[in-house]
């Protein structure tokens, strides 16, 4: 019998929602399951970066996501009196992505305009309020399956995928304030990573009145009075609304496989890593933007499955890379905690970190693996597959993809093949 869907999805949070969007988006037939009615009300991640942006404006969200995002200030080390250590992203350039490097947000905000995305759609059926069903009713009821149910996923442990540790575990407590207006204290405009022998913690001045604490606790330790955290930040009752206050343990943990027959994991389901760097939601969105174009390439076009394999080929060497690296920055609080003067020898962090695949010798200038440039809105005006990028009209195309004039966006080459995610898979020199 022939699968009612083409695609069933399990979770509606940011990863399963982008998975909904961009199925829509790509004429995918789609079901998706969804324990809650409404958006996790509190907010949970709260950072996101240009190529994250990139992947909503190409799913129509420009519009609201002009009044969703602030721009990041960037990110400092400070000591326990607030006085800059070093700081970790000292560079500006032009968007290269068509958008700032860096923004932050109020996820309940994203997950409703995520949510209704999907509107548009008459070929995506959501059922909110629903458990799903068994994995082999998923597998009947459907072609491939995704699992973005979230850390303690349901469908991964059905098929039998363990998490493997990556050696991070650490107790913290998360606060989430909404300031009053206009009674607010004087906070830091940039992110702060506050190296304090007693008590490590990371300050994020979120968007519109939100503002978040994490503060560092002892694995015995009971969890202490918020106000008395907050005072030292000039933060009182009288400053705010208490959104939360809950403890979590930061974990570094990596599922292995990710793919199962056509069950297929994404987001918190295959991943998850502290959030020093600000990107476990954009792994997942990442994962759904991967996968979704090499799904429709197999199902709409005849393309063998076995390019379904690449998902985890080339998602996870840029999510370990990525965990590592925000392992790295989590750690580097204890190491100046405890010496100020132990700043790391790396010079200014590479500007393009999150916008290449991982593992591709560039040659110096050689674009590919990297992602598409986005002078002036340019996706606007690009196919929705593969398109070539050329230096000018007279640029003739090695096959039958369509080809579109800018040189703003071929690093200098004659010519760049866009992959439908935005990387570049071919370049003529």
């Amino acid at each position: 019998m022939t699968p009612a869907y083409d695609v069933a999805i399990v979770g509606l949070g940011p990863t399963g929602a982008t998975f909904a969007n961009l199925c829509g988006m790509w004429g995918l037939r789609t079901i998706v399951y969804e324990q809650s009615v409404a958006p996790y009300p509190q907010p949970r991640a709260c950072h996101l970066d240009a190529e994250i942006a990139r992947v909503f404006q190409h799913l129509g969200f420009e519009d609201q996501l002009h009044d969703l995002l602030t721009v990041s200030a960037g990110m400092d080390y400070v000591d326990g009196a607030g006085q800059q250590i070093f700081t970790y992203e000292g560079f500006e350039r032009a968007p290269l992505l068509g958008w700032h490097e860096d923004y932050v947000f109020v996820q309940p905000e994203i997950d409703a305009m995520l949510r209704s995305g999907l509107q548009q759609y008459g070929h995506i059926d959501v059922h909110l309020g629903e458990q799903a069903p068994s994995l082999d009713e998923l597998c009947q009821t459907a072609r491939y399956v995704i699992a973005a149910d979230g850390a303690t996923s349901k469908v991964r442990e059905q098929v039998g995928v363990h998490l493997h540790d990556l050696g991070y575990d650490e107790r913290w407590l998360v606060v989430d304030l909404t300031i009053h207006d206009p009674v607010e204290p004087v906070l830091p405009s940039t992110i702060q990573q506050v190296c304090d022998r007693s008590r490590l913690a990371t300050f994020v001045p979120s968007h519109g009145r939100h503002r978040r604490w994490e503060f560092r606790l002892a694995d015995d330790e009971v969890v202490p009075d918020v106000w008395r955290l907050l005072a030292p930040w000039g933060v009182t009752s009288d400053h705010g609304v208490l959104e939360r206050a809950v403890g979590y343990r930061f974990h570094a943990l990596m599922a292995s496989p990710w793919r199962v027959g056509n069950v297929f994991l994404a987001g918190d389901a295959a991943h998850q890593m502290p959030p020093f760097m600000g990107q476990g939601m954009c792994s997942g969105i990442r994962d759904a933007a991967n996968l979704v174009w090499k799904l429709a390439a197999v199902i709409h076009d005849g393309n063998d499955d076995a390019l379904l394999d690449s998902y985890e080929s080339e998602r996870r060497p840029h999510v370990e890379a990525v965990t590592k690296l925000s392992i790295e920055a989590g750690s580097l609080l204890a190491q100046l905690a405890a010496d100020p003067t132990a700043v790391p020898v790396a010079d200014t962090p590479d500007p393009d970190r999150w916008s290449r695949l991982p593992g591709i010798d560039l040659g110096g200038d050689f674009p590919v693996g990297h992602q598409l440039p986005q002078p002036d809105r340019l996706d606007e005006g690009l196919p929705d597959g593969w398109v070539w990028i050329a230096t000018d009209e007279h640029f003739t195309a090695p096959d039958r993809h369509p080809i579109v004039v800018e040189p703003r966006a071929t690093y200098g080459c004659i010519a760049v093949l866009a992959r439908p995610d935005r990387y570049i898979a071919a370049a003529i020199r």
